[in-house]
């Protein structure tokens, strides 16, 4: 009986004990990996600190601390867009360029998960690199570059300064041509963009930069073909809304007014109820979709050209009474055009102020844009035609990355 109780209480013992280990392993784990979690993300936030404060020397040691302890678990604490403008910063020139040459090995590193990326970090590094272009460049000729080297740096630190803009065309097609060869290439056909403006894509996320725009302007509307014959240009008003994903661009366009006869639209030639005279107005609205994508920018100037293939004009009388919600009693009214409409045009911007945050910016700019646009079916044939739109206004642009 005795050696009984011996083995039922061992086995009990043996049963609490191993229960209280996998608890404490699972404890472990959990605290391990919150531990890891916090570091990281403290040190990321740390970092952002000294980058403020211009404490480089500090940058340098979190970068170097953060590498070290992410290499056994093969992930990374930064995207590649950080990690460059932090060695670019703290004059890391060597470690640059290793990223250069090997970029197709050092893209497949995943970041780590526990990295919770606010965007606040890359955003101080590229301003950081961004004011003090000259000074950097300055000090990474002093230790000696490679013509080839020096060709790259400057070829990044243009695009960082200028974007992508006729020169940064010109000393990418000059790279390849005396580099056919070099051991850049991965580096330059994977992340930096073309010499088109397209923007390359690689494992190790990049952020993508994101604008949303307000406008208010005014519209001016030339009538073409017949449809001049039947009406004069108007200046009406004009509301647009963009979203803007690195440089592809999508929209709403609005613009209304009034348009004024040239010639008399009378009964016996429209078979409608009311005569028209000389000077009356019909009310003028327009709605399209524009879709785009930017060829040319600076730190000033933006031209994107653009098309429409669903939109709506419309051009209608308002002689009548207005329905009890205020709108026109279409079934009454005299509609000279009212049907999709299908578009083309050229955008320009200029950047009138701007306003940076942490992890986004305020920008106001004046967009100049002209377009043309061809309506499917007019319901009252004779005046058949186009219109060409000149427009002006001031853009409220928010933006930021993800």
């Amino acid at each position: 009986m005795k050696k009984l109780k011996t083995a039922l209480l061992t086995t009990i013992l043996s049963a609490f004990l191993n229960t209280a280990n996998a608890q404490q392993i699972e404890q472990g784990v959990v605290s391990f990996a919150d531990a890891t979690e916090v570091s990281i993300n403290n040190s990321r936030r740390l970092m952002l600190h000294y980058v403020q404060n211009r404490n480089f020397a500090r940058v340098a040691d979190i970068y170097h601390f953060l590498n070290e302890k992410t290499e056994a678990d093969n992930c990374v604490a930064f995207t590649l867009s950080e990690e460059l403008l932090i060695v670019v910063l703290i004059h890391n020139w060597d470690d640059f360029f290793a990223i250069a040459e090997h970029f197709s090995y050092i893209a497949d590193i995943p970041l780590c998960i526990p990295v919770h990326y606010d965007y606040s970090l890359f955003l101080a590094l590229h301003a950081e690199v961004e004011n003090n272009v000259s000074q950097l460049f300055e000090n990474a000729l002093a230790v000696g570059l490679t013509p080839e080297e020096k060709q790259l740096l400057q070829l990044y630190f243009h695009l960082i300064e200028h974007g992508r803009d006729e020169r940064y065309r010109q000393r990418l097609r000059a790279f390849r041509q005396e580099h056919p060869q070099s051991g850049f290439n991965d580096f330059i056909s994977s992340y930096l963009p073309s010499e088109y403006g397209f923007m390359r894509t690689y494992s190790r996320s990049t952020p993508v930069r994101w604008k949303i725009g307000f406008k208010l302007g005014a519209t001016q509307v030339f009538p073409t073909g017949n449809f001049s014959n039947y009406f004069s240009s108007t200046t009406g008003f004009n509301f647009a809304t963009d979203a803007r994903f690195n440089n592809f661009l999508v929209g709403i366009q609005l613009d209304g007014g009034s348009m004024r006869l040239r010639t008399p639209l009378l009964r016996a030639a429209t078979g409608y109820e009311h005569d028209f005279q000389e000077g009356d107005r019909l009310q003028f609205f327009s709605f399209s979709i524009p879709v785009g994508y930017t060829i040319i920018r600076s730190n000033r100037l933006e031209i994107t050209p653009f098309a429409s293939f669903l939109g709506l004009t419309d051009l209608i009388s308002t002689i009548h009474p207005r329905n009890e919600d205020g709108g026109l009693d279409r079934s009454r009214e005299f509609t000279v055009v009212s049907a999709f409409s299908a578009g083309a045009g050229l955008r320009t911007e200029y950047q009138l102020a701007r306003i940076n945050r942490d992890d986004y910016f305020m920008a106001f700019h004046l967009r100049f844009e002209a377009g043309y646009y061809i309506p499917v079916r007019f319901r009252y044939a004779p005046a058949r035609g186009n219109t060409f739109k000149a427009r002006i206004g001031i853009v409220w642009w928010f933006s930021g990355i993800f």
